[in-house]
């Protein structure tokens, strides 16, 4: 190995275990954020559930419920996240770049981020009488939709077919040499 992609490697792992202590550090904030919630939440006069808010008397047991669903069911995706990307950069920074676990993970992430509309879905689905009570209020409900979430997935389909390839295509190299 010569000694400038020596460096690159060193600096790769470097970065990565930074990166990785950063992300484990926001993984904590997130449970932390989420239990915060949870035993100190919002004011009984405003719940928000797929873009409606609900206030005063219209915050029955079934939207008190669905509200605590969707805050736990976002942090359970978002700590999957953290997850897949922790090990992802443990990767790094063991100096596996191009293997076929980074590719896993990768497809972990965007499959990860394609369950973020289903939240989305089973909070509207489950709150639907109520919503459709509040009439005025069906105007919130598409711009809430968490449609940047499918696109990073399909990008990081494409990022993870390309780094597939990449992988395929220096284990042939190996095996010509």
């Amino acid at each position: 190995m010569m000694a400038m992609t020596a460096n690159k490697l060193s600096a790769i792992q470097r970065s990565s275990r930074g990166l990785r202590a950063l992300f484990t550090f926001l993984c904590v904030m997130v449970v932390l954020g989420m239990l915060s919630n949870l035993t100190h939440p919002q004011p009984q006069s405003a719940k928000t559930l797929a873009g409606v808010e609900f206030a005063g008397a219209s915050i029955t047991g079934k939207i008190q419920l669905l509200w605590l669903l969707q805050i736990v069911l976002r942090t359970a995706i978002s700590l999957k996240l953290f997850y897949h990307v922790i090990r992802l950069l443990g990767l790094y920074s063991e100096g596996k770049l191009f293997t076929g676990q980074n590719v896993a993970q990768i497809r972990q992430l965007c499959l990860t981020f394609m369950f973020t509309p289903a939240v989305w879905l089973i909070v509207l689905i489950g709150a639907a009488p109520e919503i459709w009570a509040a009439q005025d209020q069906w105007v919130k409900i598409m711009s809430s939709f968490p449609g940047g979430a499918p696109m990073n997935g399909g990008i990081l389909l494409f990022v993870s077919s390309i780094m597939n390839e990449g992988r395929e295509l220096r284990d042939e190299q190996d095996l010509v040499i």
